[in-house]
């Protein structure tokens, strides 16, 4: 395997396993700190276990690299993001792995607007990271460094409460379904929401246990999902929505819903975003984009075609009139209100824009050598695609932040989709046994 520090979003892997270690935490801070020296980093995290060793040996290297880090304590990463673009900060670290299960973790970096680091940066910090001088004892040092050093994070969520609610107004919501927090950073939030306000929004998965987060629940595990109802994934920072009759409302749905009710005519999707998406656009007269998978990519083409609005199929979905990154509770708060002022529901959400059919196929990996190397893999998706007569596609690609082959199969029928499925899947079943 790759050496490779950063994936697709920031770094990740297990915890306790290189590279998430309390000492290459320690020298992340102190690389990150040299960019920004005197300067306060906001630093949050999850729910995970391990998030409190790991945010201790982070706040350690930003200190000892002549930054002034401010721990904010478990926070969902749009509502740090939105807190370091709109308060005096000139970056953030979340420690967080998103939607993967509690034994792992990683770091996500912000700049100072709120946004993922930028390549340029990314590219420096994974030369810069392993040069830093360790410390003898990370988690025991930092530790004892962050206390009383910490703001209420409560403090936080009201800063970030403030502006939504600025934006959308609660009063004017009179569509309800309850959301599903995944046990994650998005609990702490809904609970502070709730006690602000006159109608409380119905939740469930907010007991987070250090090791539940994600587990069973949440936009991670949509297929787990309640009818009627929206989840969060365990940092906050994706939505999903089911409908009345238990279809699921994607990223992709949501998109074009936002694009017509807000008379978005310019939009950034990724190359796994359904096809039907470009063709909704092209029959609008709108622009639409295509980035490299993860919300970083998505940022990086919305900022380069002035785009207001862009999100990935998982429910990453950044609408700049509320914030600068992927927010699943904001983008919840938005549809709330749009169902309300149209008096629509899910299932027309669902049904106005219909999906082509897709099938992703998962195949794990120990190393990731390049696809052509496969031998016969290139050739037989290129027959597959042949048959397809033009009007589907299949798209491999590795994950950026799992060991995996994915494969999107995308035609006019899910009965073609499984026959492709097959023969691929055969593929590697008769490669394993050679």
């Amino acid at each position: 395997m790759s050496t490779r520090l950063f994936g697709t979003d920031g770094i990740r892997g297990k915890a306790g396993e290189f590279p998430i270690l309390p000492e290459l935490a320690f020298r992340a801070g102190m690389a990150f700190a040299s960019h920004h020296p005197g300067k306060q980093i906001l630093i949050a995290m999850d729910t995970r276990e391990s998030c409190p060793a790991l945010a201790g040996a982070i706040y350690a290297g930003l200190a000892t690299g002549g930054a002034n880090p401010v721990h904010g304590g478990i926070l969902p990463t749009p509502v740090l993001a939105y807190c370091v673009s709109s308060m005096d900060f000139s970056g953030g670290v979340m420690i967080t792995a998103s939607h993967n299960p509690y034994t792992d973790n990683g770091f996500k970096f912000f700049d100072g607007h709120g946004r993922k680091i930028s390549t340029s940066l990314q590219t420096q910090l994974e030369y810069e990271i392993p040069g830093q001088s360790p410390i003898q004892n990370p988690i025991k040092d930092t530790l004892a460094d962050t206390q009383g050093h910490s703001p209420s994070s409560e403090e936080l969520m009201a800063h970030y409460t403030t502006h939504l609610f600025s934006l959308i107004s609660p009063e004017n919501i009179r569509v309800r379904f309850p959301i599903d927090c995944a046990n994650g950073a998005g609990a702490n939030l809904l609970r502070f929401v709730n006690q602000t306000l006159k109608t409380p929004i119905e939740t469930f998965n907010v007991w987070p246990d250090g090791r539940n987060i994600n587990l069973n629940c949440g936009a991670a595990q949509p297929a787990k999902m309640e009818a009627n109802s929206a989840a969060l994934d365990g940092d906050g920072d994706r939505i999903l929505f089911k409908d009345s009759r238990g279809r699921l409302i994607t990223g992709d749905h949501i998109l074009m819903f936002l694009a017509d009710s807000l008379n978005i005519h310019n939009i950034v999707g990724t190359v796994m975003t359904n096809e039907a998406v470009a063709r909704f656009s092209e029959q609008r007269g709108s622009a639409f984009h295509r980035s490299d998978v993860g919300d970083r990519f998505v940022r990086e083409l919305m900022d380069r075609h002035n785009a207001p609005l862009g999100g990935e199929t998982s429910g990453h979905i950044i609408l700049d009139k509320l914030n600068f990154t992927g927010d699943g509770f904001a983008v919840f708060l938005q549809v709330l209100e749009l169902l309300s002022t149209e008096n629509i529901s899910l299932s027309d959400i669902f049904e106005s824009y219909p999906m082509m059919p897709q099938t992703l196929l998962n195949f794990p990996v120990s190393e990731r050598i390049p696809l052509k190397a496969i031998q016969g893999f290139i050739p037989l998706i290129r027959k597959l695609e042949i048959g397809m007569d033009g009007k589907g596609r299949i798209f491999p690609r590795y994950s950026g932040t799992e060991n995996l082959l994915r494969i999107l199969i995308e035609s006019p029928s899910e009965e073609q989709n499984e026959e492709i499925a097959s023969k691929i899947a055969n593929f590697f079943k008769n490669r394993r046994t050679q």
